[in-house]
């Protein structure tokens, strides 16, 4: 993909991810959450594969990573047994994946490929499953959406994993004070781009509009205190993310405070 046929705003993306990937490349890649040694239904990571997993029926079944980054996701799906195709717009990105891939002995199953969201060169009604993690609020929601249902199957299943903006705790972060415990500028220590932004309820609508058939279920309520408390390297299950699907459960009320959501999508 030449600069010519991007957005200034895919632009500056790119540019960052390429920065972001020099400094953040993965060596190994963690198949815990499909060892079937555990299952963290609380955790909004190891729940949207979950619901892949649930829904893989053969190995004929084809899987879109949409913004597969260093394909980690991408070689997770590929071990449930799905055909994996991810795409990115930085070259450095999909480079790693395909090294990933190549370490794992994946390179038969998966297939990485530069690209930008809104706008898919895949073949029409071409993938069983479209999988995205924190890709939305990057893009275009409304473009992004009509290439994911275009390249969807019909009966297909697009699963999407967002931080959601929630006023009461975005505003709070929004003040001086809030900027101060929790910088909103961009920066590639904290893993914030230029043009980045949480859905919104009208983006929701917009999903509802595109997608009539959905469902959404939200995560972190107190578990936001664990980038302050938790070691950012532990991989051991968050007491807050267990204590934030019982309060939901027991006061559904409070979901709407969740500053994640995890949309599934069904395609008519």
């Amino acid at each position: 993909m030449t600069d010519i046929l991007l957005t200034e705003r895919q632009r500056r993306e790119r540019e960052f991810y390429e920065e972001f990937s020099k400094l953040n490349e993965p060596s190994e890649v963690s198949f815990a959450p499909i060892s079937g040694k555990e299952t963290r239904p609380w955790n909004s990571y190891w729940r949207v594969i979950e619901i892949v997993k649930e829904h893989f029926t053969s190995e004929d079944q084809k899987l879109l990573d949409f913004g597969c980054g260093p394909g980690e996701n991408s070689l997770i799906f590929s071990k449930i047994g799905y055909e994996v195709s991810g795409f990115d717009l930085s070259p450095s990105n999909i480079s790693i994946a395909k090294r990933l891939a190549e370490k794992y002995g994946l390179t038969e199953r998966t297939h990485f490929s530069v690209g930008a969201a809104e706008r898919l060169e895949y073949a029409d009604e071409h993938f069983d499953v479209v999988v995205g993690f924190d890709i939305l609020h990057h893009i275009n929601v409304s473009q992004g959406l009509k290439e994911c249902s275009r390249v969807l199957k019909k009966g297909g299943l697009a699963i999407f994993h967002e931080p959601m903006r929630v006023p009461i705790f975005d505003t709070l972060r929004e003040t001086k004070f809030g900027r101060w415990v929790v910088p909103k500028e961009a920066s590639l220590d904290r893993h914030i781009t230029e043009d980045e932004r949480k859905l919104t309820t009208d983006d929701l609508k917009i999903i509802r509009e595109l997608a009539p058939d959905f469902s959404a279920e939200r995560f972190l309520l107190f578990s936001r205190l664990d980038r302050f408390i938790r070691n950012p390297s532990s991989k051991k299950p968050s007491l807050l993310e267990k204590m934030d699907s019982q309060i939901i459960r027991l006061l559904p009320f409070l979901k709407s405070y969740g500053g994640i959501i995890v949309l599934v999508l069904k395609k008519q």
